[in-house]
């Protein structure tokens, strides 16, 4: 009916294979393309151009993009043919892991989405959306996951996925998160691959806060935390590809984080999230050209830091902060002096300062792995170096460097 209204040139079409979660019902671009040929028979101008793979994703974080393709992962590595086989989404912007509270109590659930969590989208098994509602005080903002595919939302909480799975199928979910499935696999379990899917879209649902949450405790739900809690994905990336020399010492981590079930003022602002606020300030700073403006920005690394309780990190986002200021201690530059002399008088003694305070600045930056910000503040000191600091500088650090 599409085809014959809007014709080819007119009609845009858009899906997710994975998210295939209606029952009864199989999503595949190769069957809109079959529905797309015999209508148009043999008319060559009525056909659709080719299907594009878009993989940039510009809505939902990393965080929340690693859980959804590990979860992909693993559903393909166990049913091969159950969809399409994209490229991973790729996130444009950092963000914090997905966070799990596990045996924690409706009330102290409901209790979070009214104060901490306020606004909160809980996801529920579709069967299960009015009693939830009820042992939640009435929340309003339940929603079946079937019923919630095409929709997205801030923060996401899906809660009781697996305490509700079938008895029958927990072991055989242990199994395949514990990587023990066997060749057989899917075909004794088919129906764990329309219960991945289901997992799948209610991740994808999220966009800025996900939370992965169990009332009870189950043989599923044990496995699960510990998958997706030790499941380790590759830290941030700077656009090009090159890590961020603030954040190179935590390369790797979990998909998601435990959190403290007896403090919900915890789930304000994780350890993860903090984290990755001093890593975004971090990486802004680096490539920040006013040194007001980085000041500034590290000011605010060094805080998540402090506040995430990595030392390690506010040390080096210190150690930058310092050679930011130093930078803007430097003294205006003459435009008609072929040294570049500073404005003012004893420039002599004026350089002298200058050289020592920069070799400690560089000492510390060195100390700290921060090589790239070392080369920079000895480029910018240059000017105020005599030829023959210049050239001990060349021979003994910048050559190694």
């Amino acid at each position: 009916l599409f085809f014959y209204l809007s014709g080819p040139g007119d009609l845009f079409l858009a899906g997710d294979p994975a998210q295939s979660v209606v029952e009864g019902v199989e999503f595949r671009f190769e069957d809109i393309r079959s529905v797309e040929y015999h209508i148009a028979k043999d008319k060559s101008g009525l056909l659709l151009q080719k299907p594009k793979t878009v993989n940039v994703n510009y809505r939902s974080h990393a965080g929340i993009l690693n859980t959804a393709g590990a979860i992909l992962s693993c559903m393909f590595g166990a049913f091969p043919h159950s969809a399409k086989q994209l490229k991973e989404d790729r996130g444009v912007f950092v963000g914090p892991r997905p966070g799990v509270l596990y045996k924690v109590s409706a009330e102290m659930v409901e209790s979070a989405i009214k104060t901490k969590l306020k606004g909160t989208v809980v996801l529920v098994h579709d069967s299960s959306v009015s009693r939830w509602r009820r042992a939640l005080g009435g929340y309003a903002l339940v929603y079946g996951i079937r019923a919630a595919k095409g929709l997205e939302f801030k923060s996401v909480m899906v809660l009781g996925f697996f305490g509700e799975l079938p008895g029958g199928i927990h072991k055989p979910w242990r199994d395949l998160l514990l990587g023990r499935a066997n060749d057989g696999y899917q075909n004794m379990y088919p129906e764990v691959e329309g219960h991945m899917k289901l997992l799948y879209t209610a991740v994808t649902r999220s966009i800025e806060r996900l939370f992965f949450v169990e009332t009870e405790g189950s043989v599923a739900g044990d496995a699960f935390v510990r998958w997706i809690t030790t499941t380790s994905m590759a830290r941030n990336k700077h656009k090009n590809g090159a890590a961020s020399q603030s954040v190179a010492a935590t390369p790797l981590v979990p998909l998601a984080s435990r959190n403290k079930v007896d403090d919900v003022e915890s789930m304000t602002m994780t350890r993860d999230e903090w984290l990755s606020a001093g890593m975004d300030n971090a990486e802004a700073a680096e490539v920040e050209e006013d040194l007001l403006a980085a000041e500034s920005l590290w000011d605010k690394a060094i805080y998540c830091f402090r506040e995430a309780q990595d030392h390690d990190l506010a040390r080096k986002a210190r150690t930058h902060r310092a050679s930011v200021r130093f930078q803007m201690k430097l003294p205006v530059l003459k435009g008609g002096d072929k040294k570049g002399k500073p404005v003012g008088e004893d420039v002599e003694s004026e350089y002298r300062l200058l050289e020592v305070e920069g070799a400690s600045v560089v000492e510390s930056l060195l100390c700290e792995g921060l090589i790239e910000e070392a080369k920079n503040v000895c480029l910018r000191l240059i000017p105020y170096m005599s030829e023959e600091s210049v050239e001990h500088l060349h021979r003994k650090i910048m050559r190694r460097l």
